[in-house]
């Protein structure tokens, strides 16, 4: 997994893919970060990244603690292996639950936690 690391002060924007990736992927992936200990939550918006080439959609993922991060991401990573199509990528950004770039929840692409209100909390 190739690693590298984004300058501070890059400006980040964040936002609903106007492409989605298909339905049954983005619920694989959501399976998938449900069983990494120490995902706090995850979305999949669109970014773009200032000074980088267009838009794409990206796994930005939430932990307790910066010493949770690689393993996480290492984990994650080895899952994408088995989701997505060979010779696609899915860039993998991760943040402690105190340092969420504005914009990320915002953009509503929520998939871990499931938003979804349980059926049997109707109070």
């Amino acid at each position: 997994m190739d690693q590298r690391q984004i300058a501070g002060g890059t400006r980040n924007y964040f936002g609903a893919p106007a492409t989605p990736m298909p339905g049954d992927r983005s619920a694989a992936i959501a399976d998938l970060v449900a069983r990494v200990p120490g995902v706090v939550e995850a979305h999949l918006p669109q970014c773009f990244i200032e000074g980088e080439p267009g838009a794409r959609q990206v796994l930005a993922i939430v932990v307790s603690t910066k010493e949770e991060i690689p393993r996480v991401c290492n984990a994650i990573g080895h899952g994408l292996k088995g989701i997505l199509p060979e010779g696609q990528f899915l860039d993998i950004l991760p943040f402690r639950q105190t340092s969420v770039i504005p914009g990320v929840r915002e953009a509503r692409c929520q998939i871990y936690p499931s938003n979804a209100k349980a059926w049997w909390k109707v109070w």
